[in-house]
């Protein structure tokens, strides 16, 4: 394959840094994302180290700010003049109730708001490379939920830790169909994945402290395969489920459930007129 360059949010630690080092060996131009420079500048060092890849950038900022995550768009836009894939990766999972910039929920913010914002600050970028892949990271715990409270979002004063998880983790879901229909024809796809219960410090925030699950490589093995295998170039809309395409719930799959969350996104990150990709300078 080509070379190609691949951001990776959440691309320091787990299964972004192990992906990274995936699309790295693959010889692509990798940009990783983290939000401690300190740590940052170690992967970056480390991975450069491992692959002998010259190829390797790094990006600095805290995915939770709003204000930030239009920052490290603007980063990207003013440094490439192309970007093949973005893997929306990183994620949190908070064990007690924390709150980010305008009352929004931490969990909520990383895991939902900033996929959204990022994508729709990136897309002008995305469209100018096509064909140009969106990778979205969700969870497997997205079936756990049966309804959404509304009322709840988006600082969740009724706070349960794996709730609110799961329920970020519909949203993604529910993002990434709507988005789907909207790149039809435009050579930009979106599709979303679970990757495997995996051991990171996600899953051990979770389980506080415990060490079950499969290696970080492993889960990067899900979304290397989503983001550059011909044999899924031309899927768009689709959910992968550790080894293979399937249905999300039937929840994610709403098509108001999907719209609310489009709305939901729109309104608290003022990305409310998405332009029509068509219209996109190629």
């Amino acid at each position: 394959m080509a070379e190609q360059t691949i951001l990776v949010t959440g691309s320091t630690d787990g299964i972004g840094k192990a992906a990274a080092h995936a699309f790295s060996r693959q010889g692509h131009r990798v940009l990783l994302h983290g939000r401690d420079p300190e740590k940052g500048q170690s992967v970056l060092a480390e991975l450069e180290a491992a692959t002998g890849s010259d190829l390797l950038d790094l990006f600095i900022t805290d995915l939770s700010v709003q204000e930030r995550v239009r920052n490290l768009a603007e980063e990207i836009t003013g440094t490439y003049d192309r970007l093949d894939v973005l893997v929306n990766n990183a994620g949190v999972f908070m064990p007690e109730r924390e709150v980010a910039p305008g009352g929004i929920e931490t969990t909520f913010a990383v895991n939902f708001l900033s996929q959204f914002l990022l994508t729709h600050e990136l897309l002008p970028l995305l469209m100018r490379s096509a064909p140009a892949r969106i990778v979205n990271v969700a969870s497997i715990a997205h079936r756990s939920v049966g309804s959404i409270d509304w009322r709840n979002l988006p600082g969740f004063p009724n706070y349960d830790p794996y709730d609110v998880y799961a329920v970020s983790k519909v949203g993604v879901i529910a993002f990434t169909a709507q988005l789907a229909r909207m790149l039809e024809g435009t050579g930009v796809t979106a599709n979303s994945l679970h990757p495997g219960v995996i051991n990171t410090k996600l899953l051990r925030a979770y389980t506080r402290g415990g060490n079950e699950g499969g290696s970080p490589e492993h889960g990067a093995e899900v979304e290397t395969y989503l983001a550059t295998s011909p044999d899924t170039g031309t899927m768009n809309g689709g959910y992968f489920e550790e080894t293979r395409w399937t249905q999300p719930s039937s929840l994610a799959l709403d098509q108001a459930v999907q719209e609310r969350f489009w709305e939901t996104g729109s309104s608290l990150t003022g990305a409310v007129q998405w332009a029509d990709p068509k219209a996109y300078p190629r």
